[in-house]
């Protein structure tokens, strides 16, 4: 295994580099701890198997997006973030929100106890709204209506809508434009769906100088982003969903670019966890769950695909999984379900076919009506 730094820390804090420190001190955004955050590294897994490893992915669109709003103005010197999220970009807003000195307020739902306390240590406000059953649209537009509330309570408090901003997958074109340098011709981007912004992202920058790039969409079995499945899951994935997992969605996320995916894999949580014990043993390596479901499809295709070149996304750090999935009795009461393999996916006619299984559908790079017959559906 190799690492190594996947671009400057100029080109990733998109300040171009400038004329020396002067320059840099010169530029009122300049944040040296925020360059490093945003610096992830590239890891050879394999002989075609590289991954690009962040500690924090989405502090990238967070930093992008609030450094953008407030040279434009939409977002005041010293004021005031809301947004809705329970995961890493929520971590991703109050580290750099605590860098530029502006205030956030989240809603969230169940949030990680090491998680909460970052977050409540970085200044954050937060606000919990937990179950969405029985709401349509499920938790995510539960606590989305609840934000509009926070905002219209707080008159000029700014919103980065990290499901709907352009700039959220904008944010990683530098990063995308850097691999595909260091690495050459790239065949397959295979990563995780959760806000879309990443997956997107790289997308989009890497056809510009490979349009046969296939890439793969790796989600959750109950999530309705490519169409809703079955709903048919195991109890572990049903357990995992909203509080472990920083992927999957009960509402059809704006930023999720169809027209870039050519495959979608979902893959069962037991496979996740087994794909991030794997790497931690054989590579050193502690990762969350989702890069975990990235990995092991990413590890299939490559082995699937000796010629070619694969390039995955790791998201985020282990170490708030040190209670849950890297935790023996944490583990032991699910071993029977952890103990399940899979070999090779299942190939479904549509995504409403996906079941407790692994599987996979040919997407085929077509909208979301032009593979379901209709619009998005929320569950």
């Amino acid at each position: 295994m190799t690492t190594q730094s996947a671009m400057s820390r100029a080109e990733v804090a998109g300040h171009g580099g400038g004329n020396g420190t002067t320059a840099q001190f010169q530029n009122p955004l300049w944040r040296p701890a925020l360059d490093n955050l945003c610096q992830p590294s590239l890891v050879q897994m394999q002989p075609n198997l590289f991954a690009m490893q962040f500690d924090l992915m989405k502090i990238v669109p967070a930093r992008f997006i609030l450094e953008t709003a407030l040279k434009t103005g939409e977002l005041k010197k010293g004021g005031l973030v809301v947004e809705s999220s329970s995961g890493t970009f929520a971590l991703g807003l109050a580290i750099v929100c605590a860098n530029l000195g502006l205030r956030l307020s989240l809603v969230t739902g169940q949030l990680e106890e090491s998680l909460e306390w970052r977050l409540r240590q970085l200044g954050a406000s937060i606000e919990k709204v937990f179950s969405g059953s029985g709401y349509m649209g499920g938790i995510q537009q539960k606590r989305l209506d609840r934000l509009k509330e926070v905002m219209a309570d707080n008159p000029g408090s700014y919103w980065p809508r990290q499901y709907d901003n352009p700039l959220h997958p904008q944010a990683y074109a530098a990063l995308a434009a850097s691999a595909a340098q260091s690495l050459g011709r790239i065949d397959f981007l295979v990563a995780s769906v959760g806000s879309g912004g990443s997956i997107s992202g790289f997308a989009r920058v890497l056809r510009q100088s490979n349009p046969g790039l296939s890439v793969i969409g790796v989600d959750h079995n109950l999530s309705v982003l490519f169409g809703p499945t079955s709903a048919d899951a195991t109890p572990l994935c049903r357990e995992c969903y909203e509080p472990l997992l920083g992927m999957g969605s009960d509402i059809v996320i704006p930023n999720v670019d169809h027209t870039q995916i050519d495959e979608v894999h979902w893959v069962p949580v037991a496979k996740m966890i087994q794909a991030i014990h794997h790497i931690h043993h054989q590579y050193g390596l502690l990762l969350g769950p989702t890069a975990g479901a990235a990995y092991a499809i990413a590890d299939w295709v490559a082995q699937a695909n000796p010629g070619s070149r694969v390039l995955t996304i790791f998201p985020d750090h282990g170490i708030r999984y040190m209670r849950t999935v890297y935790n023996p009795e944490w583990l032991n009461p699910r071993a029977e379900e952890l103990q399940r393999t899979w070999a090779q996916p299942v190939r479904v006619e549509s995504p409403t076919n996906v079941g407790r299984d692994w599987a996979c559908f040919s997407w085929g790079r077509r909208s979301y009506p032009e593979v379901l017959g209709h619009g998005p559906v929320s569950r």
